[in-house]
């Protein structure tokens, strides 16, 4: 989203405007989601807190920084509502991204190729990889490689300073690495 468009439809929110708010609904769901699907694996559980972010966000617009990116602020906001979801439930990492209790798996197996199937496969070894690291490692890979976040904007999401963020990156994909190749996968 064009940062002014941004600047003018948030301004718009502040004022109590919620249509608004869809365009930048629109825009950062997808993202959103994704960040939300890596902490807590399951589709309608990271469905219903991308809505509680929103919401959320939309109700305390006059605590976002506007010198800030908002796209890192509500992606904080995001965070938090899943890592608070996580310790109300004491959550068991099931893997269920469709709702369904059924791994994340690429649609209508029979359609692909030999190198689409290998795919889904490392890609759900990969989620079952993630689910098995701690807390913090899964957070900050999710963020920095599922997001493709810089480093400056997962420390002001994480609130620790950029070396931590660092740290944890490579002490997280070094886990991984691990975590699969013990599962027999070749992963760079």
């Amino acid at each position: 989203m064009v940062a002014e468009v941004e600047r003018e439809l948030l301004r718009k929110c502040r004022a109590g405007n919620w249509e608004a708010y869809e365009p930048i609904v629109r825009a950062y769901e997808g993202r959103l989601f994704g960040l939300a699907l890596g902490i807590v694996h399951n589709g309608d559980d990271a469905r219903d807190l991308v809505q509680d972010s929103f919401v959320r966000a939309f109700k305390s617009l006059e605590l976002y920084d506007s010198d800030r990116p908002f796209i890192a602020w509500i992606l904080g906001v995001c965070r938090n509502l899943c890592i608070d979801f996580l310790r109300r439930r004491k959550f068991s990492y099931s893997l269920d991204a469709d709702g369904e209790g059924q791994p994340i798996q690429v649609p209508d197996q029979r359609a692909r190729t030999d190198r689409e199937a290998v795919d889904g496969e490392t890609r759900t070894l990969i989620w079952e990889a993630l689910g098995g690291l701690s807390e913090d490692h899964r957070e900050v890979l999710v963020l920095k490689d599922m997001q493709e976040l810089e480093y400056c904007e997962i420390a002001q999401i994480l609130n620790v300073p950029q070396g931590t963020v660092a740290s944890r990156v490579y002490y997280a994909r070094r886990a991984l690495r691990e975590s699969l190749e013990n599962m027999g996968v070749d992963y760079p």
